[in-house]
């Protein structure tokens, strides 16, 4: 199980229900920074966040520091998604 998914399920476990974005940082730990690329979510935990998310207004944060990242949204990485019916939940 991912990084992201595993945040997703226990955030929810405990009664968090409201998501506004999530950071994505990795690589190995010997990878030099000027090697170092975007670790973007997978697409198991794309559709995972799309259950609990809007898509329209999620970001998703990849950064290789704190002074180098990209934002995007949900929609951005997932186009064509299935989920909850707008505005509402499962």
């Amino acid at each position: 199980n991912c990084a992201e998914r595993t945040a997703f399920f226990k955030a929810v476990s405990e009664g968090e229900t409201e998501f506004e974005a999530i950071a994505v940082v990795g690589a190995a730990a010997d990878t030099p920074l000027e090697q170092f690329g975007f670790a973007y979510p997978c697409g198991v935990c794309r559709q995972v966040m799309r259950e609990f998310c809007d898509p329209h207004s999620f970001r998703v944060i990849t950064a290789r520091s704190e002074d180098d990242y990209l934002s995007c949204t949900l929609e951005a990485l997932l186009p064509y998604s299935f989920g909850p019916p707008e505005g509402g939940r499962w």
